[in-house]
């Protein structure tokens, strides 16, 4: 029935000459493509070159699939429409690419600088190649494009398309997980040497490290407590001082803040994901330690150690945590804050009490973001900390002057070391980058039963 009805209306439909061209030019194109298989299989190339056999049932396949979408652009049926659409568009594409590399290897493969007439020359006749043959499919998907009412769409067709959508969705979906679980696969591999011979419990509790790649040690340690402690306390430093001025910059940026203000703070905040963190560094060694050491007098203190650590991480921290937690109260539906004031609950009343619990879930993602990103940094790390190979310790009887002491994070060790490290040293040190991921999958997996406790209750 449902062919009869698509029959009937693609007959009523005038075939546009556009469409008809579309038809021809496919056809004509699978016979090329059957010609050139006949004549390679008849001329086969006296070195190397591809399986003749291979050769004519990619011609034949080619040229079958052409005459088919030739066949349904003939008869107005949608599927083939899109079919060659996209067999245009990935010809296209891989043209363009091969001619791009083609202009670059002339350009960059040489012994000697190109000069710069004959770089413009290359780059004029490279980009004439691809106007020229990449003009063909791009007009062809321009009309496909323009007479789509003419098409016809089958409701066969919409399922398996729904479908289709649905199993690429998934698949982009598990990607993330698929590449995730990849990298820490080949991290565990390579940590496994080390696992064998020194072994789990001592790599992690033990308090000296001294691989044996470094020159004159006498023995060898893989302790890596010294590391995993200055990583812990660095970050909980730049939490603890990154969150509060992050929550309210966001607070101030979703419900407070006029927009002609917003429009020069929120620029501000963004530009500071931009900065390289080498500056961060820089500027943690100009401006912060000297700070650290006139405010602190302290014997032992350099103003390098944990406390410039957790300022900077918490500074590069800020536009991370400030713009997701800033969509999380955005996200938050207007009537709650309404009924709130309706209530007689004043402004700040709403944002505290109502806004930002009902946000809650957002910011607790913006913050196990922002410990990701404060786990993972190295170089302004490496610059500012101190790297000092040892367990951060008060300098005085005061606790808190630990964070005047220097440290180092696994992150850093691992830029510091990677370099000239082998055999066991190198293995050990992959084994930090399998404690950094398990430290990640902790605070996430912590961060989340919380948020389910707080739900239930």
């Amino acid at each position: 029935m449902e062919k009869e009805l698509l029959k009937s209306i693609a007959e009523k439909k005038k075939r546009p000459i556009l469409i008809t061209i579309v038809g021809i030019i496919l056809v004509f194109i699978a016979v090329s493509f059957l010609i050139a298989g006949v004549w390679y299989i008849n001329n086969p190339p006296q070195e190397g070159g591809m399986d003749p056999a291979l050769v004519t049932l990619a011609s034949i396949a080619g040229a079958g699939i052409l005459v088919l979408c030739a066949w349904g652009i003939w008869n107005l049926i949608d599927w083939a429409r899109l079919l060659v659409m996209t067999i245009l568009s990935i010809a296209g594409l891989t043209y363009g690419v091969s001619v791009t590399f083609d202009v670059f290897s002339l350009i960059f493969s040489g012994d000697e600088i190109v000069p710069i007439g004959d770089i413009l020359f290359i780059s004029i006749i490279g980009l004439s190649k691809i106007l020229l043959l990449g003009s063909i499919p791009i007009f062809m998907i321009w009309m496909l494009i323009k007479n789509s009412s003419y098409f016809i769409e089958p409701s066969s067709q919409r399922a398996i398309i729904d479908k289709s959508m649905r199993q690429i969705l998934i698949l982009t979906a598990l990607s993330s997980i698929i590449i995730v679980a990849l990298i820490f696969v080949f991290t565990f591999n390579e940590s496994r040497e080390a696992i064998s011979e020194v072994g789990i419990i001592p790599m992690i509790f033990d308090t000296i490290w001294r691989p044996g790649s470094i020159i004159g040690a006498s023995d060898v340690d893989f302790g890596m407590m010294p590391m995993i402690l200055g990583s812990i306390l660095s970050t909980l430093g730049a939490i603890v001082i990154g969150v509060p001025l992050s929550l309210g910059t966001a607070v101030l940026i979703a419900e407070i803040a006029p927009k002609s203000v917003v429009s020069v703070i929120k620029p501000a905040v963004e530009l500071l994901a931009g900065i390289p963190s080498v500056v961060y560094g820089l500027f943690g060694m100009v401006v912060f330690a000297p700070l650290i050491r006139q405010i602190f007098p302290v014997p032992g203190n350099s103003g390098f150690g944990l406390l410039n650590a957790s300022l900077i991480l918490a500074v590069m921290i800020i536009p991370t945590v400030t713009n997701i937690a800033e969509d999380a109260i955005k996200a938050v539906p207007k009537s709650y804050k309404e009924g709130a004031l309706a209530l007689g609950s004043t402004h700040w009343q709403a944002i505290s009490r109502v806004i930002v619990p009902a946000a809650r879930s957002g910011i607790v993602a913006a913050i196990i973001l922002g410990i990701g990103r404060a786990l993972g940094e190295t170089m302004a790390l490496i610059m500012v900390i101190g790297n000092a190979i040892a367990m951060p310790k008060p300098l005085t009887d005061n606790p808190l002057t630990t964070f005047l002491a220097p440290a180092r994070t696994l992150t850093a060790n691992i830029a510091v070391e990677i370099n000239y490290a082998a055999g066991t040293h190198r293995s050990a040190l992959f084994f930090s980058g399998v404690l950094l991921f398990v430290m990640l999958l902790v605070v996430n997996s912590s961060a989340r039963y919380l948020m389910r406790e707080r739900l239930q209750s």
